[in-house]
């Protein structure tokens, strides 16, 4: 990955995010802090300071590895109101320090485990003369390559993650650290009282990109488990003299069909969104909009249907070696990681409101998910329209604020419909496969999600919705065998239940215990 790739966002770096981390999260998650986080960060003031490049190339290499250390032990979501400082001194130079336990950043890696270099982009609030002026990136050295952290830097491990790939995350404090004047990224004077948030925003871009580059890796997410459980379900079989494959049941295809129809068109919609994002680079409103809308759609989606799929494959599907009940665990950081999705969406749906942000308008306003999206926020407008004391008052956080991640996910469901749709429609054969039937059975999906909105609007009876959901899953049933053992996802695949020769190895190299032999071989009567 070469710092191009990471700054001009190109399509390298963007099919890392959707591949990789099904194979490795843990080493997944070390690589988008050290690309995007640190190095983006860094990249963007590489114009004014071509002192920062041999830093990059150092990084660029993996000689260093970058971290990224803003949110803190007592603020998350709010980092705007950090507490860590660097003072200017007299000759130039800062002063590092955490205050207070509170102010102690979490949770990216800091340890020396690593056994190699690693270096931070820290946030910190700017102190001349006394003066805040808010919070600002500083380059810092937290260890060297022999395993000694640097002068004034400590870190507490925390205890490892269920389910996730153990890496070492950890909480960081400074006492009083010295930095060389150079460490402060951007100018020292450059930013004025009345455009305080605006800095900060743009100090933190990298972070909406991997708001959605994280996010992407759901579809490969959904597509490899959706495998898993179906393979598995294939060769599990129930029922004497004559034993039938527990996929048979629609109870068992169901969930497994719906998760790789989703899949599908949740890679269309990443590819578009990526197009969407780049081509709006700079404009955070819109950055925010397109990042903030697919993350909540496609997380809040694959939360619910990975908890489903462990509980079809059983016992077999809680444990890790088996993956899907893992990459569940781990996404579910990612629904923290760069945005708490739920946060995010009360934010943008209170934007829309406000008419301060705007999603894209439906390509096809009569299709049936764009007349479910304008209906539920025409009624929640009017909601609001009812409510006394603003946007901050009792009332909207009563009444609106639960209302957030379904409207942003409506709106959502409909731009994924879209993308597959114009995939579909031009033949599109990059990325993961789809077919008319997948849509349909997307489309059923999302409203079968919502069958009373459909039946109170006059637009089809909860029979109809039945009927017309079980259509769709009948229809993607002669894809179902292909798709499960498509050979392109065989690389991603290594759970030992999918396959009787790989289960029995699995089991001869566990632990076991035995008793003696008994006496005789065989029972007498």
């Amino acid at each position: 990955m070469t710092i191009e790739d990471i700054c001009l966002l190109k399509p390298k770096f963007w099919d890392f995010h959707r591949h990789a981390f099904t194979l490795d999260s843990g080493a997944w998650t070390i690589l988008t802090i050290h690309w995007n986080l640190c190095m983006g960060t860094i990249g963007s003031f590489l114009h004014g300071r071509p002192d920062l490049l041999p830093l990059l190339q150092s990084l660029e290499r993996f000689d260093t590895c970058g971290e990224f250390l803003l949110t803190e032990l007592g603020h998350g979501l709010d980092a705007k109101n950090l507490e860590t400082t660097a003072t200017h001194q007299a000759d130039g130079s800062f002063v590092l320090h955490t205050p207070n336990p509170r102010a102690a950043k979490t949770m990216p890696p800091s340890s020396p485990h690593s056994g190699m270099a690693r270096t931070a982009v820290v946030f910190a609030r700017l102190i001349i003369a006394g003066k805040d002026h808010g919070p600002r990136p500083f380059i810092v050295p937290l260890n060297d390559a022999s395993g000694a952290m640097c002068r004034g830097v400590s870190c507490t491990l925390f205890p490892a993650r269920p389910g996730a790939k153990a890496i070492d995350h950890a909480s960081t404090s400074f006492r009083y650290v010295p930095l060389p004047a150079n460490a402060l990224l951007g100018d020292l004077h450059g930013q004025l009282p009345n455009d305080e948030r605006k800095y900060f925003m743009r100090a933190i871009h990298r972070v909406t990109v991997g708001t959605l580059c994280l996010s992407t890796s759901n579809a490969t997410v959904l597509r490899v488990s959706g495998c898993i459980a179906g393979r598995y379900s294939a060769k599990r079989r129930v029922g004497a003299p004559k034993s039938v494959p527990i996929l048979s049941f629609s109870t068992q295809y169901g969930p497994i069909a719906r998760i790789l129809a989703h899949a599908a068109v949740f890679d269309k919609y990443a590819m578009e969104a990526m197009r969407s994002f780049v081509a709006n680079a700079g404009k955070l409103d819109i950055e925010n909009v397109i990042a903030g809308v697919f993350k909540t759609t496609v997380l809040d989606y694959t939360q619910k249907a990975l908890s489903e799929l462990v509980d079809r494959c059983g016992w077999q599907g809680l444990y890790a070696h088996n993956q899907i009940s893992e990459v569940w665990l781990a996404e579910k950081g990612n629904n923290i990681a760069e945005g708490d999705f739920v946060v995010l969406c009360i934010r943008l749906a209170s934007e829309i409101f406000l008419g301060r942000y705007a999603p894209p308008k439906p390509r096809d306003p009569q299709c049936l998910l764009a007349r479910h999206e304008s209906g539920v926020w025409d009624e929640a407008r009017q909601i609001l329209a009812s409510l006394h004391g603003g946007h901050r008052g009792k009332e909207f956080n009563a009444r609106l604020l639960p209302l957030s991640v379904p409207l942003v996910r409506a709106t959502g469901q409909r731009m994924a419909y879209e993308a597959a749709k114009d995939a579909v429609a031009h033949k599109s054969d990059h990325g993961l496969g789809i077919t008319p039937q997948m849509l349909a059975l997307y489309e059923s999906t999302c409203m079968m999600e919502d069958q009373s909105w459909y039946v109170e609007n006059g637009i089809m009876s909860r029979r109809a919705l039945l009927d017309r959901d079980a259509d769709a899953l009948n229809s993607m049933l002669p894809l179902l065998e292909d798709t499960i053992n498509d050979p392109a996802i065989d690389a991603f695949i290594n759970a030992p239940m999918v396959n009787q020769d790989k289960l029995a190895a699995f089991f001869s190299g566990l632990p076991s215990f035995q008793g003696a032999e008994t006496d005789c071989s065989q029972a007498k009567l």
